[in-house]
């Protein structure tokens, strides 16, 4: 996810009466929803925290998938406060924000691949998506001039057309053609793969988020972060307009899947396989079908909105979740590396998982069919003392702590560790390319 965006290059309108409340350029809202992201993200890898039930099992299902678009898509909105905001950059000023963009994208292209490395445990329960956020800012370089018309046509363009074309591209990439062979032969030396299991190739088409779909989110994003989000009309005409388009959709897939059969749980999640088309018209979790962008990104648009106008109208309370949000890529990092030690010390299940899944954790390596298997503990082992309250309680804990640290450290620092990171090297680097 986003690193938090510094000022953009040009001057800020000033604040009107019933404009969102910012610091300076910042608009809190952003952050608000980021945290909203993070969150999603918490409930779907450590569960609902002080809720159980159907309420956890609600939570869960809403947030999957869901929590990835709005992930996504705040990434192009990031990418509008980056390159000017409701004016697109030009000239020289639009070059040196493509050179400190795509070095961004590079240093989370590797953040990620570290990150997955160090995450491995995980096996199949998490998918690192930080090395496809590097992947969908390089491929945003050429848009970041254009005006928000463009961006707009090229996002619903890559909506419509993009999953198909992926679909076909990976059904290509699966036969015994001349372009499957070259794939493989460059995914045998493919760096990315060599290091994490994550090639170009599977960056681009075949991983769990690739690019040639989830691009129509970021450029989503980067359209409507040109936009004077500071207005109350537009923000309630996107909140009403994003809700009623991801209903709608909900609606029209539920009618066209009683055009085909049921199909097997096992594919409830994940891209569409190839040997079910039919899932094209549907909008299951992570499926990267037009129809779950859509729904997705009509959810995203409208959470936006709510939380630019929570933003605007109660800071005070809001702002340890704000401040959290500002966090986002921290905040990730540390729960994919807390989630790799649940499962090496045996203690993900303690927390409420489904049956399935717990079932599974007890067989341990015993369950080698399972592609990409976890690295649960061979004898089963769950954890007792601190170390098992800590696992079953990991839902609360993790996020009281995210708060805390984020609070904390917010009050001596203005970017998260991270952030700071990221961007002191950005500047670094881009000082180092101005000089030759």
């Amino acid at each position: 996810m986003p690193a938090a965006s510094p000022a953009p290059h040009h001057a800020t309108p000033q604040r009107t009466e019933g404009s969102t409340k910012a610091r300076g350029t910042r608009l809190l809202g952003v952050d608000l929803a980021r945290f909203v992201a993070i969150f999603g993200m918490f409930v779907i890898h450590f569960g609902a925290p002080f809720c159980g039930g159907f309420v956890e099992v609600g939570l869960a299902q809403a947030s999957s998938g869901r929590a990835t678009a709005l992930f996504t898509f705040l990434a192009g909105v990031s990418l509008a406060m980056l390159t000017g905001r409701g004016r697109p950059l030009t000239g020289s000023a639009l070059r040196d924000a493509r050179v400190r963009v795509a070095v961004r994208a590079v240093l989370l292209l590797l953040i990620g691949l570290a990150l997955a490395k160090s995450t491995e445990a995980t096996g199949f329960l998490l998918t690192v998506i930080i090395p496809f956020y590097g992947v969908y800012f390089l491929l945003s370089l050429p848009f970041l001039g254009m005006s928000p018309r463009g961006t707009g046509i090229a996002a619903a363009v890559l909506v419509l057309a993009g999953p198909q074309l992926s679909f076909l591209l990976r059904w290509l990439l699966a036969g015994d053609n001349a372009v499957a062979a070259a794939a493989g032969a460059w995914h045998s030396v493919d760096p990315g793969n060599l290091i994490a299991d994550l090639g170009v190739v599977d960056l681009l088409l075949t991983g769990f988020y690739p690019a040639a779909t989830y691009l129509a989110l970021v450029l989503a994003g980067l359209t409507l972060g040109r936009l004077d989000l500071r207005s109350r009309a537009l923000r309630l005409r996107l909140g009403i307009g994003g809700a009623a388009v991801a209903t709608a959709t909900y609606v029209t897939t539920a009618l066209l899947g009683l055009t085909y059969p049921p199909l097997p749980d096992v594919l409830t999640e994940g891209t569409v396989p190839l040997e079910h088309p039919e899932l094209l018209l549907a909008a299951r979790a992570h499926s990267g079908s037009s129809f779950e962008l859509i729904a997705s990104l009509g959810i995203a648009v409208a959470i936006l909105a709510l939380c630019l106008e929570l933003a605007d109208r109660y800071e005070r309370p809001l702002l340890p979740l704000i401040k959290a949000g500002t966090m986002a890529l921290t905040l990730y990092a540390l729960h994919a590396l807390v989630m790799s030690w649940q499962i090496v010390v045996g203690g993900w299940p303690l927390s409420g998982v489904p049956e399935t899944l717990d079932e599974l954790a007890s067989m341990g390596p015993e369950a080698e069919w399972v592609p990409n298997l976890p690295a649960f503990p061979a004898d089963g082992h769950r954890p007792e003392g601190i170390v098992g309250f800590v696992n079953t309680y990991m839902s609360e804990l993790f996020l009281l702590f995210s708060l805390g640290f984020a609070n904390l450290w917010k009050r001596f620092f203005r970017r998260g560790p991270l952030e700071g990171a990221v961007s002191a090297a950005v500047d670094l680097c881009t000082r180092k390319l101005s000089y030759r």
